[in-house]
């Protein structure tokens, strides 16, 4: 460094605090139970490097998590502290990354205060019912978790990752795969969907449904 340059300034750390809805699962748990499995959660404060985070599920200190935040995206993270009614998690991800963040935890800063309004053309929203069916072939159907939707794709959470571009479908509604993230993936619907409509078709239960799923994609005779 050149004897009359001063160190680059320390990146702000942009933090929000209020309510912030979304959903985690867990990165290092193995088994049955654990797989898909997502839980909601309510963060009381979201950081470009950590956030409080209420929630009924128990976690350890030192576990992986990934998480989902209603308008921040997903970040990965290590709990540094099990609360009473939730932990406090240390985000992991490289400096790139945080950047977009706090430009969205900055945004959720002017939306709160009245600044800003939300021109995301297809809002995500967390369904209330979140087990899903993924439907991968005629005969090939797995339970996945819903960890947000919109109008035009939907994040999942499952115990496999589909090649990027491969045809699915999720429940009856055919998309593509577009993306991996720790523990899931993103799909886009190959059609806008209804929003009121949406959680139902997602959600399939009767082997006749899921049947009926898998003809659309051209799986079945």
């Amino acid at each position: 460094m050149p004897e009359n340059s001063a160190p680059p300034a320390p990146r702000s750390d942009a933090r929000f605090i209020g309510d912030v809805p979304g959903c985690f699962v867990f990165l290092d748990r193995v088994g049955r139970q654990w797989d898909a499995q997502s839980y909601p959660f309510s963060a009381r404060s979201v950081a470009t490097t950590r956030a409080v985070i209420s929630t009924d599920t128990a976690v350890e200190r030192g576990e992986r998590v990934a998480l989902r935040f209603d308008s921040v995206g997903i970040r990965r993270g290590v709990v540094e502290r099990a609360l009473k009614d939730g932990f406090i998690v240390n985000f992991v991800e490289e400096e790139a990354a945080a950047g977009g963040v706090e430009a969205r935890i900055d945004w959720l800063k002017k939306k709160a205060s009245g600044r800003a309004e939300d021109r995301r053309m297809h809002k995500r929203v967390i369904p209330r019912e979140t087990n899903a069916v993924l439907i991968l072939g005629a005969d090939s159907h797995l339970d996945c978790k819903i960890l947000d939707m919109s109008r035009s794709g939907a994040a999942i959470a499952a115990a496999v990752q589909p090649p990027v571009g491969n045809l699915l479908a999720i429940g009856s509604v055919p998309a593509r795969v577009v993306r991996h993230f720790e523990g899931g993936f993103a799909v886009r619907f190959l059609e806008i969907q209804a929003l009121a409509e949406l959680e139902g078709l997602l959600t399939l239960r009767t082997k006749r449904e899921k049947s009926l799923a898998a003809k659309k994609l051209g799986f079945a005779a």
